[in-house]
């Protein structure tokens, strides 16, 4: 996001239990009636609960997690790790909190990795948890439309290659225009940052501009104006309005912008070499010229270190993992995966797409597990801390 954008939920919808979002984000507000964070705010504001929280040891950066598997038992005493064939002793000693060993047990998670430092420097891990909880987000894959040409490398799908063609001066005002993909808020970002600098605009998706599904329609307008402005666009300074006047782009009534175009009902065929790209509509073709092309049609979380890419715990394991359409299928009260024990999904991956609902995973998750330490005999409950080292 760039650093004019807002949030689209309200600074307090972003706060974490115990510390005030407005008291530590008071000197930076902006004196205006808008509520909503900017970015800067939003990660200046999780920087310092972490440290006001002290859970800088909690936390580990630059770090990459390859594979996630379950350890099996084999009749000769090895543990075995499901889906790649490594084998382990079985009788492997590991350090316990106290310094005494502690033997592997059957069924635990063997998570792998590695951990950038000093620049390329890759170091590996290894490390073996009891539970293991799911929370990568939505946004790790960017949706593809999967036609002809969409690797080109005029082809991106990052709003954030758009910023960085401005910065670099690669595009400007006298650029051909920018071809946006997408009617979600994310292609409206990437409008939003291009009208900004004065960039012409060429925007196609595939629903009617009356679609009742359309994000637009779900949010007030006096909260998110920039946004309604995006929608007034789309709706008002559409090709068949240009197509109406001659086929030449007419002149821009009071509050519209005279290098923008949508094209609703339209879907994308192919991209070519020279910067072309050919539209859609019913059975009429239409071809243009662009400078780059952003495909915005949403995301998908990215499981590649599971088996199976995680698919086989979603609700329809017959389809990939989706999180408003396939999430992953989990105990409503613990949050545990209801195909795999001792594994957690929160947030996106389950549905929950706003901050303000990750507290309930989060607390869902923690209760059961210390439930379960509890039942084991592991929780010291007269403060201390907790005995077990089954948290992951």
């Amino acid at each position: 996001m760039e650093g004019s954008m807002l949030t689209i939920s309200l600074g307090i919808w972003m706060e974490l239990p115990g510390v005030s979002y407005r008291d530590l984000t008071a000197g930076n507000r902006r004196g205006v009636a808008n509520n909503r964070a900017m970015p800067e705010e939003i990660s200046s504001y999780y920087k310092n609960y972490v440290k006001l929280m002290g859970l800088q040891k909690n936390f580990v950066d630059n770090t990459y997690v390859t594979s996630v598997q379950r350890l099996h038992r084999g009749h000769e005493d090895t543990v075995k790790s499901e889906g790649r064939g490594d084998a382990v002793d079985g009788k492997e000693e590991l350090e316990t909190k106290d310094g005494s060993p502690a033997v592997l047990p059957q069924g635990l998670w063997e998570v792998r990795g590695y951990q950038q430092v000093q620049g390329d420097t890759h170091v590996p891990f290894n490390v073996f948890a009891e539970n293991v909880v799911l929370a990568t987000g939505a946004s790790d894959a960017p949706a593809r439309l999967s036609v002809e040409g969409e690797d080109f490398p005029f082809v991106f799908h990052s709003i954030a290659d758009l910023g960085m063609a401005i910065s670099k001066g690669t595009l400007g005002r006298t650029s051909d225009p920018v071809l946006i993909v997408g009617a979600g808020l994310s292609a409206a970002d990437a409008t939003l940052c291009a009208y900004n600098n004065n960039i012409a605009i060429l925007h196609v998706f595939r629903k009617r501009v009356d679609d009742p599904a359309l994000i637009f329609k779900q949010l007030p307008e006096t909260l998110y104006p920039e946004y309604h402005k995006v929608y007034h666009m789309m709706c008002s300074q559409t090709h068949a309005a240009a197509a109406a006047a001659g086929g030449a782009t007419p002149p821009p009534a009071p509050g519209q912008v005279q290098d923008y175009t949508s094209f609703p009902e339209h879907c994308v065929i192919s991209f070519q070499p020279d910067r072309k790209c050919v539209l859609r509509s019913g059975a009429t073709l239409k071809v243009f010229k662009v400078s780059m092309a952003l495909v915005l049609i949403g995301t998908h979380p990215n499981l590649f270190f599971l088996k199976d890419h995680g698919q086989y715990l979603a609700l329809d394991p017959s389809k990939p993992i989706s999180c408003n359409h396939n999430p992953i299928e989990i105990h409503p009260y613990t949050f545990e995966c209801a195909k795999e024990d001792n594994l957690f999904a929160m947030g996106p991956l389950v549905g929950d797409n706003f901050v303000r609902f990750l507290k309930g995973g989060a607390l869902g998750i923690a209760t059961c597990l210390m439930k379960r330490l509890k039942e084991k005999g592991k929780l010291i409950a007269n403060g201390g801390g907790g005995g077990g080292g089954g948290l992951a």
